[in-house]
């Protein structure tokens, strides 16, 4: 047996997009169409006057349906504030905001939570956006390790989604290479699918990596009108799945306990 998630970690500006334009519904119908189990989102605005102060994870929330959210805010602006969001089908628990803030730069975080979708321990999940500095994503990316390495079990599955930043590729590949990470990617893209700018993309800013024993079935880059439109990040989706032990299975009945009518 298996645990599966489809995630997708998409960049959305805070619903503006490339017009310049603030429709969130343009977002809203892009994730709808995705259908993801868990959706983790970078730059959601809330009570911000750019987003006619909404609380872009609350609509969200409710429009695509997602009964279980987490929001770790982190920068303020005007009056409100934005940050990451994560939505998902399935609980989340032992939620919190991790940060990776590297003073005097812009305050950043992981937002950390446990999936459950069944035995033994879930699915450990951090929704990230890291700075724009390599030094700055190095050291982010070794508190985020030192955090989620002493929270996780050894055979918990474990993913870090978001918007990297990451113009080489010189962070990513330590983490794969020191840390037994592997990056969800196609056969063509060795370096991560292409999601910025979303007009004409040719950097891997938006990358899920993921540890054994997970596996990754499938990776999609979603290019089309609307996502080149809705923000200047395009979405990115995958299909990830881990085998369930069968020591974490329920104990098959005993038929000699069944209550007999006759």
């Amino acid at each position: 047996m298996s645990s599966k998630l489809r995630i997708v970690t998409w960049n959305i500006h805070k619903g503006i997009g490339t017009d310049r334009v603030y429709r969130l519904r343009r977002i809203v119908q892009v994730l709808r169409d995705l259908d993801a189990d868990v959706v983790c989102l970078q730059e959601v605005d809330r009570g911000v006057p750019r987003s006619r102060r909404e609380d872009q994870s609350e609509r969200l929330a409710t429009e695509l349906g997602y009964e279980h959210k987490a929001l770790g805010l982190n920068v303020r602006v005007k009056g409100g504030m934005y940050g990451n969001l994560t939505l998902s089908r399935y609980p989340l628990e032992d939620i919190h905001n991790v940060d990776l803030t590297i003073p005097p730069k812009k305050r950043r975080s992981g937002l950390v939570a446990r999936v459950v979708t069944g035995p033994p321990h879930g699915w450990l999940l951090a929704n990230v956006h890291l700075g724009l500095m390599h030094l700055e994503r190095r050291v982010q990316v070794k508190r985020l390790l030192k955090h989620l390495f002493e929270g996780a079990e050894p055979d918990q599955p474990l993913v870090i989604a978001g918007d990297w930043n990451e113009w080489a590729t010189r962070v990513v590949r330590s983490v794969i290479r020191d840390h037994g990470f592997h990056l969800a990617r196609s056969d063509r893209r060795p370096r991560g699918e292409r999601t910025w700018p979303s007009t004409r993309p040719f950097l891997s800013l938006d990358k899920i990596l993921y540890r054994d024993p997970v596996r990754c079935h499938h990776v999609v880059c979603v290019l089309d009108e609307v996502t080149r439109a809705a923000s200047d990040h395009l979405p990115l989706m995958v299909e990830l799945e881990t085998p369930v032990h069968p020591r974490h299975l329920p104990e098959p009945l005993d038929e000699s306990l069944e209550h007999d009518d006759s």
